[in-house]
């Protein structure tokens, strides 16, 4: 006696040598001997032989109708011999049994796999749904075709045009557009830069390194303002009014006239001129050459008069009153 059984997806035959409660030892057509559980076993035949049935079924399984026996199944769970019996006939042989098994398990779209030898069918929507997908995978697969083999020609798509940075440098390794550039490159056995400019695709060196530096340096944000903003005017001051001062060899002058404007705008030389900072009125600007104030001690006497004279000494230091 013979058995087909399912290991991981796959489905084989062989000679059965043995049995018991759980599990049985199966001799495949190489001679190796495997154990296999019960419940994996699918369909146990006298004959054919497991090659020649192996064979059968893969032959006969196009020639299964989907949209056909969708419309035959059950509306319930069903196995595969049921369904080969609603197919073909009846009395369905063991090659039309097998070749039900492989058509369903091939089909997840139409049937849903709800046990060992088990399926459910999908519901309508679903199946449309998968139908479109699939028809748009193949249309996509012959524009990569199609592509690839233009490229291979010499000729660029437009397609690949377009795209052509972003493939370069950034690519979409599932758009058809680099598939396409892939596929040609390794039919011509070139380099993918190679193919596109032998295809036209790259004319102009400076644009092509100066595209490559926006993609790999540049943002969008700092190639492009975003909209309603405008880029300020040249003659428009951007800080708040300031005062100016001239340095001289001799002494720092300040002026008290308010700048509205930039420097650049109201000095007569952009060497004569400085913006002067914000003082506090506790921290005075020394004259050029006496240095900073003196460190005052740090730890006040232990005397009345030494803590008075030290604090009086640390008050004129920050400047609060002449002393």
């Amino acid at each position: 006696m013979y058995a087909l059984y399912d290991d991981a997806g796959k489905f084989l035959a062989g000679r059965v040598m043995s049995e018991a409660d759980s599990s049985m030892q199966i001799e495949l057509d190489s001679g190796k001997r495997v154990k296999v559980k019960t419940a994996n076993v699918l369909l146990r035949f006298d004959k054919p032989a497991p090659a020649a049935l192996i064979s059968a079924a893969q032959s006969l399984a196009p020639e299964i109708d989907l949209d056909l026996a969708w419309e035959f199944a059950p509306e319930g769970e069903f196995g595969f011999a049921d369904l080969a019996r609603e197919y073909f006939s009846a009395q369905a042989t063991v090659e039309q049994q097998a070749a039900a098994l492989l058509r369903l398990f091939e089909a997840p779209h139409y049937f849903r796999r709800a046990g060992k030898g088990q399926f459910k069918k999908a519901p309508e929507d679903i199946v449309k749904a998968a139908l479109l997908a699939i028809e748009r995978k193949q249309q996509q697969a012959l524009e990569i075709e199609s592509w690839a083999q233009e490229l291979v020609e010499g000729r660029c798509p437009p397609a690949v045009t377009e795209q052509l940075y972003k493939i370069l440098f950034k690519p979409d390794k599932n758009g058809p557009e680099y598939k396409a550039v892939v596929e040609a490159a390794r039919r011509s056995q070139r380099a993918p830069l190679d193919l596109l400019k032998d295809a036209g695709a790259i004319t102009s060196p400076y644009q092509f390194h100066w595209r490559r530096f926006l993609f790999e340096q540049s943002s969008p944000k700092a190639t492009a303002l975003r909209p309603g903003k405008r880029r300020p005017s040249p003659t428009s001051c951007p800080w708040p009014p300031c005062r100016l001062s001239r340095l001289t060899t001799r002494k720092l002058l300040r002026s008290t006239t308010p700048c509205p404007s930039p420097v650049w705008a109201a000095a007569p030389s952009p060497l004569a001129y400085t913006l002067q900072p914000p003082v506090w009125p506790c921290c005075p600007i020394r004259p050029p050459g006496q240095g900073s104030r003196p460190r005052a001690p740090t730890a006040p006497p232990r005397t009345a008069a030494g803590r008075q004279n030290h604090h009086a000494a640390r008050r004129r230091g920050a400047g609060l009153h002449p002393g």
